[in-house]
């Protein structure tokens, strides 16, 4: 199951829609410790008002600061209905 561990409260992902300038800089090795982070760099509203697509940039870093992958991802969330 997909688990977000940060503050931003999203939710699980409707649908993957893109993934752009996915860069494998460094291996992964089994007993590797990795945390990605994850920076909002567009939001979009859709034709349907009840979901919106977000951009993020996406950098998987290896225990010892290493960037092990670099990319743009872009998902379909299910949003919040207006107050």
């Amino acid at each position: 199951a997909w688990t977000c561990h940060c503050r931003c409260r999203l939710r699980m992902p409707m649908a993957l829609m893109q993934i752009d300038g996915s860069r494998l800089l460094s291996p992964v090795k089994h007993g590797d410790a990795i945390r990605v982070h994850s920076r909002v760099v567009e939001k979009k509203e859709t034709s349907k008002p009840d979901r919106g697509v977000i951009t993020f940039d996406r950098r998987c870093v290896k225990h010892d600061g290493t960037v092990a992958q670099e990319m743009n991802a872009s998902l379909m969330f299910r949003r919040r209905p207006k107050a």
